[in-house]
């Protein structure tokens, strides 16, 4: 069973050609680096206190050393990643300290204005890293991880959320940006189709955590904001569409990805961190 994820429908739409290099040919490398070893480290703090507070209390949440706990955490991940990579340290320790500081930051703001964005009255914690896995086409199965899931006890509606770390948040752009959105509206559709539920009982909701701040007209921008895309049925119906599209174009009828077609290749501003570009594994950089 051929295994394929939203990041495989984002890198394609992206540039087919990096794509082709990483999935079919296959001479990519999965090298880790410091927003890998932030980012997870900053989902693991967050869903750990949310694991306390609904399971056992908002007040022993608030008590934990959560700036104790995201060193030990990108403490943790740094060991592993660099275990993965043959002793080859995925940053530096110059990128620790910084983001370890945008990190205590974050938290700092997420604990004082926790009510802003989770609430234990009239709300449960259905799951955390909950796997989705659905067959999309013979041979091929979809999988992907919500990481945190919530339900409403009064509309018994289910609350999809997505944690994103941030340099700066997400601009206009990347917001109406339809394939980065895409994301949720395929979880809700898979999560709906894993446990027989309404399309219209389930709400997505992205929350971005931002390391850097800049003043703006007086105030500061928030650590971290919500974004609610649009995420009714037709909105979900497009996104499944083109993933579905994505998936047909890329996989052959037993499953297995092409190699017989022809994978475009996108120059742009995104070439400049794809390491097919650096390593001249890329036609036009060859």
């Amino acid at each position: 069973m051929t295994k394929v994820s939203y990041s495989q429908y984002s890198m394609y739409s992206s540039c087919p050609q990096q794509y082709k290099l990483n999935y079919v040919d296959k001479v990519g490398t999965s090298e880790s680096n410091i927003h890998l070893v932030f980012g997870t480290a900053m989902h693991e703090v967050i869903q750990y206190f949310l694991d306390i507070m609904y399971n056992k209390s908002k007040k022993e949440a608030l008590s934990l050393n959560l700036k104790e706990l995201l060193l030990q955490k990108m403490q943790e991940t740094f060991i592993s990643e660099r275990d993965k990579q043959d002793g080859n340290p995925p940053c530096t320790q110059d990128e620790l300290k910084e983001f370890f500081t945008d990190g205590v930051a974050i938290l700092d703001y997420f604990s004082k204005k926790i009510g802003n964005f989770y609430s234990k009255t009239g709300y449960e914690l259905l799951g955390i890293e909950e796997e989705l896995r659905e067959e999309v086409k013979t041979g091929v199965e979809f999988i992907g991880y919500i990481d945190i899931l919530l339900k409403d006890k009064t509309t018994e509606e289910v609350v999809i959320i997505d944690l994103k770390t941030s340099t700066k948040g997400w601009s206009k752009w990347q917001k109406n940006d339809k394939v980065k959105t895409a994301q949720m509206l395929l979880y809700k559709q898979f999560y709906a189709n894993k446990y027989n539920i309404p399309l219209d009982k389930i709400r997505v909701e992205y929350q971005i955590m931002k390391r850097k701040l800049f003043e703006a007209e007086g105030y500061s921008v928030p650590r971290i904001s919500k974004f609610i895309p649009p995420h009714g049925k037709p909105s979900v119906n497009s996104a499944l569409s083109s993933f579905n599209s994505f998936v047909n174009t890329v996989h052959d009828d037993s499953g297995n990805r092409r190699a017989d077609i022809e994978y475009p290749t996108n120059k742009g501003k995104h070439c400049d961190w794809c390491e097919f570009k650096e390593k001249k594994l890329c036609p036009i950089w060859q």
